[in-house]
């Protein structure tokens, strides 16, 4: 390292706001580490199988249908490093707890910019330890590259509101185009920033450049990923035909999206909150003739962060409606806390007027009034879900092991099975017995897997009861089986049926073998000549 280099970085590392973070950042990490440790194992769910499948199918030509609402950058990056070698769990490391570290980052220089460095940290400690970015860092799934994206997009925004550039306009068309190859609800910043430009310049934005500059950028940027859903999927916008029409016909609002307000900050921080919004909301109610009249007051960071928050809330109650997932909405959890620290710090201010030491308990008693109750959500979540689906994965891992590449599966749980028996699934989810047997009888499937795990299951494969006395019967009658559980939860009666003949062939049970019923079972599938 040179003698300038070398200065440079010290000069850097002396910065008080720097060794913060990267304590933060050290924290965070390590807290992540552990929990990545004790729940290296853990089964994918839907999701994460559907992004690994797709992997998969590109690195190692595995048949997979692409689903168009997912967009192709997480799963070419995870195709990328298997063709490398990497297996999952090296996957999960490198494309998703290490992203939610640099989204810590980008939330700190989003804060720094909008509201000063001391925002920007306790924005940042607050992404770092909410227990929802604790939990999806150890899954595969590609929320943390775009949410950074996204968050870098509002930055640079922001810069071109502050003090229009060219260089701005651009970087904030690329992030957005970035956060959107990754996930497609990034099309919510867009949305945020046309309404604030409206709120701030209305028509007159039609006349300015950076808009349109910005407006270009992101198009151009679009272009491939147009090229490929037309290629793909035979139209360029083919993941917007999945989100019209009827897609979420009969769902109740999701209201559940103003949960999470309260579930990723916890009851001190909530409460901050609240009085940071309605000081921004009362300020702006008492201002507002002011703001009608100059234009430079609508320049508001709050306001921003309002119109961020209110996009994303009513995106999810009046239009993706019914359940809504909280990584869906992790980019509030930036916003909740930038309006959080605004209160902290006028309560800070205030008591340190009277005394250094009482500030910085404040501070302290409230940093482990919200940490620990998030590590305790955390901890009891991870520790609860590591093992589900576990014999869905044993399963196909078993298969993959006892079959030819050129094999097929029957199973309903299709993204999984894919994912961890890298063969050909066909799914039979509601299908009739009668296109069961065709398919049987056309493709010769090898295997057929049943789980109790997995929904949309045709009742003549497998059905449910349960009578008043609280025994449940878990009935599989394509192969004349049954297992009887005890309210208690203990099998009372176990008549897995080891061999079975149907429609020209003869299923031989292969999991489990050991009367011990996880939740599923599997044949090995031979055919009558």
């Amino acid at each position: 390292m040179s003698s300038s280099t070398k200065s440079k970085f010290e000069a850097w590392l002396s910065n008080k706001d720097v060794r913060y973070m990267l304590i933060i950042l050290a924290v965070a990490f390590i807290i992540r580490l552990y929990y990545f440790i004790i729940a290296s194992g853990q089964t994918m769910w839907w999701d994460e199988a559907e992004y690994m499948s797709a992997a998969k199918h590109w690195a190692l030509n595995i048949p997979y249908d692409l689903n168009e609402q997912r967009p192709p950058l997480f799963q070419l990056l995870g195709a990328l490093l298997i063709k490398f070698g990497f297996g999952e769990v090296a996957l999960k490391f490198i494309l998703v707890l290490i992203p939610s570290l640099t989204l810590v980052v980008s939330v700190y220089y989003l804060g720094k910019e909008l509201y000063g460095s001391t925002v920007g940290l306790i924005a940042a400690t607050g992404t770092a330890f909410v227990w929802s970015m604790l939990f999806w860092s150890i899954r595969f799934q590609p929320d943390f590259f775009s949410v950074t994206f996204q968050v870098l997009a509002l930055l640079f925004f922001w810069k071109m509101v502050k003090s229009p550039a060219r260089i701005n306009a651009v970087y904030t068309g690329l992030f957005v185009a970035a956060g959107f190859y990754f996930k497609i609800s990034a099309l919510l910043i867009p949305l945020s920033m046309v309404i604030f430009a409206l709120y701030q310049d209305g028509l007159k934005i039609f006349k300015q450049k950076d808009y349109w500059i910005l407006l270009g950028v992101f198009v151009v940027a679009m272009i491939p990923f147009m090229i490929w859903q037309a290629v793909t999927f035979g139209n360029p916008i083919a993941f917007g035909v999945t989100y019209s029409g009827d897609f979420n016909e009969g769902r109740s609002p999701g209201w559940m999206t103003l949960d999470f307000y309260y579930s990723f900050s916890k009851l001190p921080i909530f409460i901050l909150f609240i009085i940071g919004l309605a000081i921004t909301l009362f300020k702006t109610a008492i201002t507002a003739d002011l703001i009608l009249k100059d234009k430079s007051l609508r320049k508001d960071p709050y306001i921003f962060s309002a119109i961020v928050l209110l996009v994303i809330t009513l995106f999810y109650i009046f239009y993706i409606r019914g359940t809504i997932e909280d990584r869906w909405v992790f980019l509030m959890i930036p916003f909740i806390f930038f309006f959080a620290g605004k209160t902290i710090l006028i309560i800070y201010d205030k008591i340190k007027k009277h005394s250094n030491l009482f500030a910085i308990l404040f501070m302290i008693i409230l940093l482990l009034a919200f940490i620990i109750p998030q590590l305790s959500h955390t901890t009891e979540l991870v520790n609860s879900k590591k093992d589900s689906y576990a014999p869905v994965k044993e399963a196909s891992l078993l298969i993959k092991e006892n079959s030819q590449p050129q094999d097929k599966i029957f199973s309903v749980s299709y993204t999984q099975t894919t994912a961890y028996a890298e063969r050909e699934v066909i799914t039979y989810s509601e299908m009739p017995e009668e296109n069961f047997t065709q398919i049987l009888q056309k493709e010769n499937p090898r295997f057929v897997i049943v789980s109790i795990l997995e929904p949309h299951h045709p009742q003549w494969m497998l059905q449910q009861v349960q009578n008043e006395q609280g025994f449940r019967g878990i009935l599989f009658p394509y192969f004349n089986s049954s297992i009887i559980v005890s309210p208690q939860n203990q099998i009372v009666q176990y008549d897995l049926k080891k061999q079975v003949s149907q429609d020209g062939a003869v299923f031989s049970l292969i999991y489990p073998l050991d009367n011990n019923f996880g939740g599923l079972v599997a044949y090995k599938i031979d055919y009558i000549t």
